[in-house]
Formats: C-alpha cells, structure tokens, sequence
C-alpha cells in the first residue's frame, strides 16, 4: 500500500469519528426539539459510523499496517427544526462522499486497486444515506407540519448488521 493511501485510510477513520460525534449532537437537538424517532435515527447513525471506523481498521491490519486515531474535535450546533438538522447531515454526507472519491482517484493513482474497491463500498453507503435523507426533507415538506407519522417511521431504522458492515470486503447491503 502505497504511504499516502495509508495517510488517507488514517484521516479516514478520524472523519468517521467525527461523524460519530456529529449524529450523537444531532441526536440530542432532534430530543431537545421532541422527536423520538429521529433522535433513534441519529443515534443508530452514530453506531454505524463507529462500525465504518471499525471496517477501515480491519482493512489497515488486514495489509499488515497500523493505523493511529487522533483527537477528534467537533463543532456543537444548536438547530431550530427538524429540516435544519438534516440538512446538516446532509452536509456532512456530501463531505463524505467528496473526500472519498479523492481518496479513490489517489488510490487509482498510485494503482492500488484493492484500496479504491474498498473506497466502493462507502461511496454507494454515502449515496444511500443522502438520498434516504434527501426524501425524509421532502415528506417533512409535504407533511403540512404534521411530523408523526414521519418521526415515528425513523423510529423503526434497524441497527446496523454488524458483521456486514465490519468486514472490509463484505458487499454493500441494503
């Protein structure tokens, strides 16, 4: 593996970790603002994020290297609505999903083909989640601020499959 996609993977578990701490604030403005569905929902995000963490661990000691996690800080947000909240998520996926296909154009580069099949898996999870977030905002927006029914949907999100998720080279699932 080439120095700088070891860097990469590196940075790559710091922004998940990130993330992590990103849902859990999240998580805590959908309570603060009454929302037990979509606070649910940030928290079982923020699981899966440790479990990404996880992936790009056991693919760094799966070739033999070692990977070193450094402080991790976070911007607290406060948010007025739920909109706002996913918007912010929003964001943060787009960020996701931009860093990692300079990863995967660096890996592609320095011809690491194994590194730029693992960079896959989390671009299709990226896509996923913003478009699942991208219709929430729309039922949300069509809901004549009747948000219920929508938070109680989010409340029924199912912990991520562990083993599924951990393992480097596991396919993607739905």
């Amino acid at each position: 593996m080439h120095k700088n996609d070891l860097k990469n993977l590196n940075d790559y578990i710091l922004e998940h970790a990130k993330m992590q701490f990103v849902c859990f604030n999240l998580s805590k403005n959908c309570d603060d603002l009454g929302y037990p569905g979509f606070t649910h929902f940030f928290q079982v995000q923020a699981q899966d994020e440790f479990l990404h963490q996880r992936r790009i661990m056991n693919y760094i000691l799966d070739n033999g290297l070692d990977y070193k996690i450094e402080g991790a800080n976070v911007e607290i947000k406060k948010f007025d609505n739920i909109v706002d909240i996913l918007k912010e998520y929003i964001h943060h996926r787009t960020h996701f999903a931009k860093i990692t296909n300079q990863y995967t154009e660096e890996a592609k580069n320095n011809m690491d083909y194994t590194t730029v099949k693992f960079y896959e898996w989390f671009a299709i999870d990226f896509y996923e989640e913003i478009s699942e977030t991208n219709d929430l905002i729309d039922w949300i927006n069509m809901s004549n601020q009747n948000h219920y029914d929508i938070d109680k949907k989010v409340l029924m999100r199912e912990n991520p499959d562990t083993l599924a998720v951990v393992d480097p080279f596991a396919p993607h699932q739905d």
